[in-house]
């Protein structure tokens, strides 16, 4: 099995000083790094899985879950059974890790990314009752407004009714007056001119103003 692996290029033999099989070097882990930054109260769309670790307090494992699901995906070529028996003679062969360290660290992590994914489904529920506490206030904020604005336009429109009422009254009564004063013009006019004619028919009648004749 161990001929086969290392003519996979999956495991290399130590120099003959050494003794055991050393993984590939194509495998090793990068560096652990943790970031000081702490995640989102809201989520932000990505996930920053380091993030979370570190805002966990998961500790840096010698061998990081991740660097085990890379080995599994380079052997997935193999059978399952196949896969494990290559893994485990992996782990026999190199003391410098054992198959417990990246379960372990596996383990920590789910468990941060569970707390990580309640604190944001808290998180949005907090944010999504805050949101309807705004709308409510927006709605009644809306409603008081649009009430006394509704009722200032009626006070407004019942002025307009008053005001149109009463300068159309006035207007009548204008009306009425010129009506009155032209019909009562026009008949004292038609009098005159009656009355003119008559006198100027004596005119007519007797012509030039009588005078005695001198002696």
């Amino acid at each position: 099995m161990l001929n086969f692996l290392e003519k996979a290029g999956l495991v290399r033999s130590d120099p003959p000083a050494a003794t055991g099989l050393a993984v590939d070097a194509a495998v090793a882990p990068p560096p652990v790094v943790v970031p000081a930054a702490v995640p989102a109260a809201v989520g932000s769309g990505v996930l920053d899985a380091e993030a979370v670790y570190a805002h966990a307090g998961v500790p840096p494992s010698v061998y990081p879950a991740e660097r085990l699901l890379r080995l599994v995906d380079g052997l997935s070529a193999m059978e399952p059974a196949t896969r494990l028996m290559a893994i485990q003679a992996m782990d026999a062969a190199d003391e410098s890790w054992s198959i417990a360290d990246p379960l372990a660290d596996a383990t920590a992590k789910t468990q941060a990314l569970a707390a990580h994914a309640q604190q944001l489904q808290a998180n949005l529920q907090a944010l999504e009752a805050d949101t309807q506490a705004q709308l409510a206030a927006v709605a009644s904020r809306q409603e008081q407004v649009v009430g006394d604005i509704r009722k200032q336009i009626a006070e407004l429109e019942a002025l307009v009714a008053r005001e149109l009422s009463r300068a159309a009254q006035e207007s009548a009564s204008h009306t009425a007056a010129l009506s009155t004063a032209t019909d009562q013009t026009r008949r004292e006019l038609g009098d005159i001119a009656q009355l003119s004619q008559r006198l100027q028919s004596l005119s007519a009648q007797f012509g030039a103003p009588f005078n005695r004749p001198q002696e």
